[in-house]
């Protein structure tokens, strides 16, 4: 509930009002719409953006492009304003980094950087309804045959201002790009030349539905949400009420099966534990089979 009413709150901050919700008395998941096209899944923390399916074949470079601009070598079509995907990202906790860019003073190209994401597409067909991760709609575009990325390493890197106060993403329509442009929204964590060329990835052709179908972009961290837990000694955690050696911590932290994603933990240590003593409480929570992000870090 805290999280619906500081959406509310930004829309005010920015002169602006709140969609109506969808007039369910019990919506299943507590989906509330942010902007025109763009809706927060709450209990998930997860962006919903609608999308269309405008391209099924060629070199790309852009997943997901605004309307009017690169749909020529975008496989999907966002109507939303890039800078209300933006503002919805920040409300679930994304950190926008910062794109490619070049260093006049080192007269080199800066990589681009930011909250790492994950991009899933969902749509419906005669079989069903569908969730993909993006990778399984591209392939490299060399060689003989098609072959799917294992994964793409998608960042919020967060696009930049332009010098009228505009986000530059929304004049130029780069909402998830697979290859460099400085105004980019969402990118990748490496750098891939825009020249055609050197295009790298191309469409996925039969794993993409048919032009037209209507479905909606999935945006979300590539962890699941943070824990943050108390170091009280060196062999206990305090989660909520409970206190928690290494074994008990890894257990818990396991994946659910429908959310694979790895775990983030903050593990904050009390003023009589040192750093050797958390590092080795964080080694025994590894050891004991969790897999994911672990920082100690003492709290202010």
């Amino acid at each position: 509930m805290l999280a619906v009413v500081f959406a509310v709150m930004w829309f005010a901050a920015a002169g602006q009002q709140p969609t109506s919700p969808p007039q369910s008395p019990d919506p299943p998941r507590r989906i509330q719409p942010f902007a025109e096209g763009v809706r927060i899944d709450w209990p998930m923390l997860t962006v919903e953006v609608d999308a269309e399916v405008v391209l099924r074949e060629g070199p790309l470079e852009l997943f997901a492009c605004s309307p009017r601009t690169k749909e020529h070598e975008s496989i999907l079509v966002v109507p939303a304003r890039p800078l209300h995907i933006h503002q919805a990202m920040g409300l679930i906790g994304l950190t926008p980094g910062k794109p490619l860019r070049f260093d006049e003073e080192a007269k080199q190209w800066e990589q681009p950087r930011g909250d790492r994401v994950e991009l899933r597409v969902r749509y419906t067909d005669e079989r069903g309804t569908h969730i993909v991760a993006s990778q399984q709609w591209v392939s490299y575009a060399k060689g003989p045959n098609p072959v799917r990325p294992t994964v793409l390493d998608w960042i919020f890197s967060g696009s930049t201002n332009l010098p009228d106060g505009r986000l530059a993403a929304d004049a130029d329509g780069t909402v998830a790009c697979v290859v460099d442009f400085e105004s980019a929204l969402i990118t990748l964590s490496s750098r891939h030349s825009a020249d055609n060329e050197e295009l790298w990835l191309t469409a996925n052709t039969k794993e993409i539905p048919p032009r037209g179908t209507k479905c909606t972009l999935l945006i979300r961290s590539e962890h699941r949400p943070t824990v943050e837990l108390d170091l009280v000694d060196e062999n206990t955690v305090r989660y909520k009420d409970q206190s928690l050696g290494p074994e008990q911590l890894a257990k818990m932290l396991l994946p659910p099966p429908d959310d694979p994603r790895p775990a983030r933990l903050y593990i904050h240590p009390a003023a009589n534990v040192s750093d050797e003593a958390a590092k080795a409480f964080a080694e025994k929570v590894t050891k004991s089979g969790f897999e994911g992000v672990i920082e100690t870090k003492r709290r202010p």
